[in-house]
């Protein structure tokens, strides 16, 4: 019902911006005498459903409790890395239509035209300013761009998104369909309620969560050559409220440490501490173990639905690689205290890069440990796959299945399920990855 109701405003939406154009610009399509017309139309449209998409995308990425726990973090993340390819289209047809339906109707050249618009329209050079950001941001997005930058510099860049907007936003209001009457009053409580969810759930509820519970680092451990967990205390964490699995972002408030990044819970709720276990792998987390003691963390979240919530079944069968482990420690924590019966294949190169074995211990789990890089006796050989999952699971059907780690693992491990014929609704996992 929830899912319904989304849609629906969605859609709703949708078919206002329709109607105002339908009302406005369309005219121009059925207008005799009028050179361009279609062009100028249809130009119009192409820059409403540019901000109304733009809009989307704030929305799929603002972090907001009641959208981001029906569709999971990670499902988000994929439409809004489709829309963002999709915006494309109406960013470049808005001026190039515009431009050539302007310059039939003033009988002028396409660059007279375009450099008419600049000088003499206003705020098109705000606007002009606004696109040049957008495409920043998308190009940042493609995967051989993103794979060159670093997490901090990425994030940066999406953050122009509220500026571009900003810039935009007269050159929405002073032309077109939107100038005057409803349209201008719809047309502004939608750009004001999108940016009162963001400011509401991906600002001010973390610090909000902060002033609840003033989070801080009480203490940092070594778990392997290069895992580090860092232990949270604060102020009544029994009301914190999170579930096993699932991730939050976290802003460490000492120089040099304020980029926010997501890290996974590693233990299971519990009135004592909040615990992340983190590799050393790239700028920001290589300085880790360089934390003070006591230092203060803002926390948003949590975040994610990789969760118990979604399961039917009561066997589980865990798949873990790398680090990968963390929210599936929290999970298998969780399901020993409800007495659940529970597998757990945990993969690495090598026996120096297991963690939490002691603690599989204490919770009296007895994994089934796998090393791709090391040949030794006391552990299985090679990757998780259909073979081990056949042998040491046979049940794997009646199992509902719970897999995180590197995302080229993942991949292998879901087409080896596939083929396992396992219904996809008994396979969850969320890419932890930005």
């Amino acid at each position: 019902m929830k899912k319904f109701l989304l849609y629906f405003v969605f859609v709703l939406n949708l078919a206002v911006i329709f109607y105002l154009w339908f009302n406005g610009s369309s005219n121009y399509l059925s207008a005799t005498g009028i050179n361009g017309g279609r062009f100028i139309a249809f130009g119009r449209l192409a820059g409403l459903l540019a901000e109304f998409f733009i809009l989307l995308q704030l929305i799929l990425i603002g972090r907001i409790t009641f959208i981001e726990q029906l569709f999971g973090h990670d499902h988000l993340n994929q439409i809004h890395r489709w829309v963002g390819y999709g915006l494309v289209i109406f960013l470049l047809s808005h001026p190039l239509l515009l431009t050539l339906g302007y310059s039939q109707l003033s009988e002028v050249s396409f660059t007279s035209q375009f450099l008419n618009f600049i000088k003499n329209w206003e705020d098109v050079f705000k606007a002009l300013l606004a696109v040049v950001l957008f495409f920043g941001v998308i190009i940042s997005s493609i995967v051989i761009v993103k794979k060159r930058l670093h997490y901090e510099t990425w994030h940066f860049t999406h953050l122009l998104m509220y500026g571009a907007i900003a810039l935009a936003f007269g050159h929405q209001t002073n032309t077109g369909d939107l100038t005057n009457g409803k349209a201008l009053y719809y047309w502004t409580i939608l750009n004001f309620s999108v940016f009162g969810l963001i400011l509401l759930y991906r600002w001010l509820a973390p610090f909000y969560r902060f002033y609840l519970h003033r989070f801080y680092i009480e203490k940092i451990v070594k778990e392997s050559p290069g895992i580090f967990s860092i232990y949270l205390k604060g102020k009544n964490l029994s009301a914190y409220k999170f579930f096993s699995g699932q991730f939050a972002n976290l802003t460490f408030m000492q120089s040099g440490m304020w980029f926010t990044h997501p890290f996974s819970f590693s233990a299971s709720p519990n009135e004592n501490f909040l615990r992340f276990s983190i590799k050393t792998a790239g700028n920001f987390t290589d300085k880790i173990n360089g934390l003070k003691i006591n230092t203060k963390v803002i926390i948003d979240g949590p975040l994610g639905i990789f969760t118990l919530n979604k399961a039917t079944k009561n066997k589980f069968l865990l798949l873990a690689g790398g680090i990968g482990i963390t929210p599936i420690r929290a999970l298998a924590e969780t399901l020993v205290k409800t007495n659940k019966d529970m597998v757990l294949l945990y993969g690495n190169r090598t026996a120096s890069d297991i963690i939490f074995q002691n603690e599989f211990q204490v919770l009296q789990i007895n994994p089934h440990l796998t090393l791709s890089q090391e040949i030794n006796g006391n552990y299985e050989k090679g990757y998780i796959d259909k073979d081990k999952i056949l042998r040491l699971v046979p049940d794997f059907l009646e199992r509902e299945i719970y897999l995180c780690g590197p995302n080229r693992m993942m991949q292998s491990v879901l087409k080896d399920l596939a083929q396992l014929n396992i219904p996809k609704n008994q396979i969850h996992y969320e890419k932890f990855n930005y």
